[in-house]
């Protein structure tokens, strides 16, 4: 057996599961769905693993009772992603005539499959566990077992795979959407699996043999399903990871408008800033902070306008504040405010002529504003720091 399928893959789904098993609890229908696909599949994967095998047949006694619980798992995996798929993209309402008949299916297939494998297979206690189907693949029996499997299988992955693919559009753009192309490619490539060991059925006849190892067979019956499970782990983990995305930036927005904030913070005490944090401890917040770089934004600009109105007249029409040192790399209003703020700052309100109110017609236009102003001003008082250690070490000289 492939080495992905005794450690590597068993552990990646077991973690995803007890990752999502908060939000099943604790969230909507869909989540329990999803959360119950994730357990089903990885229930079935595990128990692939010769140590699993071995674990149950001390439990029960059964040489290859395990064969027969990753089918029924892989029965309810499909069963719980066609009912989050309908649940979350289906466009019309959840008929109970509907969700009974696909209860009353994947209830008959597991007992369907429980019957047959109990009652007409060939179980031999020498032989490994998946030698009960393998070594009698032109048998009957197994041939019904499996043309239950796949019939089941090849119609749950093609509905699913519809619907992904047809209400991807519905998605917004990026890597929820790029989730949802993940999850109907997966879909996609669980059914060119059911579709293949069709033909391998059909090719192979009333013959009784098993894979031959090594055969093209035998790898592609192995490495398929193994790409199938890790692209719907990727069409499951894009979307949390485009919230760890924002939740990465909103961290970055904050870090660089701190300077700015900082000094904001001491110059305009009227303003109502919130509580102050430190740089770095700033970092360590959990949760949305889409909502704190709002807040920052406003607050710097509510002080900005608190310096306004403290500045003297405005200066001749197209002032600007002069600058020492060159600031590349941003737009010429952007420097002027920064100029401005800096000057203000340090208490030269007559350096220039105040800035425009700001045009930002939301609240992402305002922080992405401002970061240029912060970025800007970041660099005035990187100079001015330089200059200062400059004169102090020339004072130093003479000592020395």
């Amino acid at each position: 057996m492939y080495t992905i399928y005794q450690f590597t893959l068993p552990a990646m789904l077991w973690a995803v599961v007890i990752w999502r098993a908060p939000s099943a609890f604790n969230g909507s229908r869909p989540s329990r769905y999803l959360w119950g696909f994730l357990t089903a599949i990885t229930v079935a994967v595990t128990t692939r693993a010769p140590a699993v095998e071995d674990l149950i047949l001390v439990a029960t006694g059964s040489p290859d009772l395990s064969i027969l619980i990753k089918h029924v798992a892989g029965l309810a995996s499909n069963y719980f992603v066609m009912e989050y798929v309908i649940t979350v993209h289906g466009r019309g309402p959840r008929r109970a005539a509907a969700l009974r008949l696909r209860i009353v299916a994947v209830l008959t297939a597991a007992l369907a499959l429980t019957v047959v494998f109990v009652f007409f297979f060939k179980h031999d206690p020498t032989a490994p566990a998946r030698e009960v189907t393998d070594a009698h693949l032109g048998d009957p029996a197994v041939r019904l077992y499996e043309g239950i499997v796949y019939v089941y299988l090849g119609t749950a992955t093609l509905l699913s795979a519809k619907l992904f693919w047809s209400n991807r559009r519905s998605v917004p753009r990026g890597l929820l959407r790029a989730g949802v192309v993940c999850l109907a490619a997966g879909s996609a490539l669980g059914f060119v699996y059911t579709f293949y060991r069709v033909l391998f059925f059909a090719r192979l006849g009333s013959q009784a043999q098993a894979v031959k190892p090594g055969s093209i067979d035998e790898h592609i019956s192995e490495i398929l399903p193994a790409i199938t499970l890790l692209v719907l782990l990727a069409g499951l983990a894009l979307p949390p990871l485009r919230t760890l995305v924002r939740y990465l930036h909103d961290q970055y927005a904050l870090w660089r408008l701190h300077p700015l904030w900082s000094d904001l913070l001491v110059a305009a005490p009227t303003v109502v800033f919130g509580p102050r944090v430190g740089r770095t401890r700033d970092l360590f917040v959990l949760g949305d902070r889409t909502l704190d770089v709002a807040h920052r934004a406003f607050e710097i600009r509510d002080a900005c306008l608190v310096l306004r109105d403290r500045s003297a007249e405005p200066g001749p029409e197209g002032a600007e504040p002069a600058c020492e040192e060159p600031l590349g790399g941003e737009e010429p209003d952007a420097r002027a405010e920064a100029a401005w703020l800096f000057a203000a700052l340090h208490g030269n309100f007559d350096a220039g002529r105040p800035p425009l109110p700001s045009r930002a017609r939301s609240p992402r236009e305002e922080v992405a504003w401002l970061l240029k102003v912060a970025a800007a001003y970041r660099q005035l008082s990187g100079a001015q720091d330089a200059r200062v250690r400059g004169r102090e070490g020339r004072h130093a000289e003479p000592a020395s």
